[in-house]
């Protein structure tokens, strides 16, 4: 492992009409020990094809192809190629840094510390320098303050284990947030936050997150990991802090789309249900109403409601 070195590591899938601007973005560092990962997923499109002529032209680029499994498995065989390198941070083949990036990242770096955040867009609610390692948890299984996704973030590369990329290929959108949720509990020291915007988040409609539907199904499965990813000593301590996550998911999907019968057999709303009355949850009267109600009528009203005063205080 050398001391310093950063693995940057990029699946690349459907991207040709972004991926020469985002490996522009990181050849443009002014951090410049780093390696770069461009891990061909099996696109489709031309975009490993242009990782390949870039790799010809800079020794720090390396390329792998491999057969489609998947965005996880993606980032997986990146850390693996990464066996050098002491730092591991994660950018998506859509996207761009500041090129800033790397320097800002690594100059938060210091012994008591494994992972490093930076202001994430508008997702992003923090005023302090460091979190505490049991606050950060409950952040990520929460969805809360921070992004539970991958990119802006570095890692030391001993955190990383077969368990970490463990997770079900039918977990689309939420992977990257157990991913996260594992990485946290492989470390007790605290994390740093840095109040700045070094990362471009690209919007498109082609994008995992605008092409994927929630299921009570899916969202079922997606606590099930985030199960998985607590040991097994602390479970009480954190689960509790799923249940806002949850509703929230129930009031966004399910509140009216969904048959009441259908809704109250499906393995999620059961489990949620159970989970409030276990650990004695004090779920707001609009929530209470979404959730127990039968009445469509009333229930809609109360989903907008919710959303009103979302949006007044957001």
């Amino acid at each position: 492992m050398i001391k310093g070195l950063i693995g940057v590591i990029v699946p690349v899938y459907n991207v040709e009409k972004y991926i020469a601007e985002c490996i522009d973005s990181i050849l443009a560092q002014t951090y410049t020990k780093f390696r770069l990962i461009l891990v061909d997923d099996g696109t489709p499109d031309n975009a490993g094809k242009i990782c390949d002529e870039y790799a010809q032209k800079d020794q720090r680029i390396t390329v792998i192809h491999q057969e489609n499994a998947g965005v996880t498995r993606a980032r997986a065989r990146g850390v693996e190629e990464a066996y050098d390198c002491e730092w591991i941070t994660f950018v998506d083949g859509d996207d761009t840094i500041a090129f800033n990036y790397l320097d800002t990242l690594y100059k938060a770096v210091c012994d008591d510390i494994d992972i490093i955040i930076s202001h994430f867009q508008n997702f992003t609610n923090l005023k302090t320098d460091f979190i505490p390692i049991e606050i950060y948890r409950h952040y990520l299984l929460a969805e809360q303050f921070i992004s539970p996704g991958p990119c802006c973030k570095l890692f030391r590369r001993n955190l990383f284990n077969n368990f970490t990329f463990h997770i079900p290929r039918n977990i689309i959108i939420a992977e990257d947030a157990i991913m996260n949720i594992r990485l946290s509990f492989n470390t007790y020291k605290k994390v740093r936050f840095i109040e700045e915007i070094i990362y471009n988040y690209r919007q498109h409609q082609e994008s995992a997150y605008h092409s994927h539907t929630r299921t009570p199904e899916n969202e079922q499965a997606i606590q099930e990991q985030r199960i998985k990813s607590i040991p097994t000593n602390e479970i009480d301590k954190y689960i509790k802090t799923t249940i806002s996550i949850r509703l929230l998911r129930f009031r966004e999907f399910w509140g009216y789309k969904y048959a009441v019968e259908d809704m109250k057999r499906s393995e999620f709303y059961t489990n949620l249900h159970a989970d409030i009355k276990k650990y004695k949850y004090n779920i707001p009267l609009i929530d209470w109403v979404i959730f127990n109600h039968s009445n469509c009528i009333l229930r809609f009203f109360a989903i907008n409601t919710k959303k009103i005063i979302n949006r007044i205080f957001s």
